[in-house]
Order: structure tokens, then sequence, then C-alpha cells
């Protein structure tokens, strides 16, 4: 790990237990790494159904402060459809479709992470022991 930029370690710690302290980046950080995680393991769909309403609240918000404010809309879109009782198969691929377009590959992620922590450094926990 001694070969990683600062973001990198910083986005290495999100994916795990995150700091002891986490600033707001970090919170983000987390909260948006964890719906993606599910979204790919699992589906969009899926990702919506399986968290309580403060973590989707907690996605749309990190998917905002990333730069992501369509997402968060099909995020609420998708929790809309889920209460009106639309067809889940359809759905889930409408929600797949969308989020796909948007967020192909996990690079753009982390080029919006790297850009934020780039102008807000303040915003994340100092890594221990630098």
């Amino acid at each position: 790990m001694d070969d990683l930029t600062t973001p990198e370690k910083i986005w290495q710690r999100a994916c795990g237990n995150g700091p002891t302290a986490p600033g707001a980046g970090d919170s983000a950080l987390m909260a948006m790494l964890t719906f993606h995680g599910l979204v790919m393991n699992l589906g969009a769909l899926q990702a919506i159904k399986c968290l309580d309403a403060q973590q989707i609240a907690a996605a749309r918000a990190a998917f905002r402060t990333y730069g992501f404010g369509n997402i968060a809309g099909i995020i609420g879109a998708g929790q809309h459809a889920i209460a009106q009782g639309f067809d889940p198969d359809e759905l889930d691929a409408t929600l797949e479709e969308a989020y796909a377009a948007i967020i192909d590959e996990d690079g753009v992620l982390l080029r919006a992470f790297e850009s934020h922590h780039a102008q807000q450094p303040s915003a994340y926990a100092p890594l221990a022991g630098v």
C-alpha cells in the first residue's frame, strides 16, 4: 500500500471499514461504493430494495456529492416505481440500463472521487500514520 497515492489509499479505506472518525467525503464515498457494489452484485432494483431509507438517502446524497445527480434521480425514480408496484422484471432492466449508461465501469466513480478529493481534501479524514 506504500506505492499508492493518497486518494487511492482513501478509496481502499472506504472499501473496508472506513476511518474511525470519517469526514463528510469519507461518508459519501462509503455510501456511494456500498450502493454501487450492490448494483454490481445484485442489480439496481435489489440495491434499492435491500438498503433502508437512511442508507438510500445517504447514497443519493453521495452520488450528488460526486457529480452524479442523475444517478440520485434514478434511485429516487426506482423507489417511486417500487412503491407504485411496477413490474419488477421490467423495472430492473430499466434501472440497470439507466445506471449503466452513466456508470459503465468503476473507473467513472474513481475519477469523480479523485476530482472531489483534489478540490476538497479536507472532506476526508487523515490517513493513519501519515
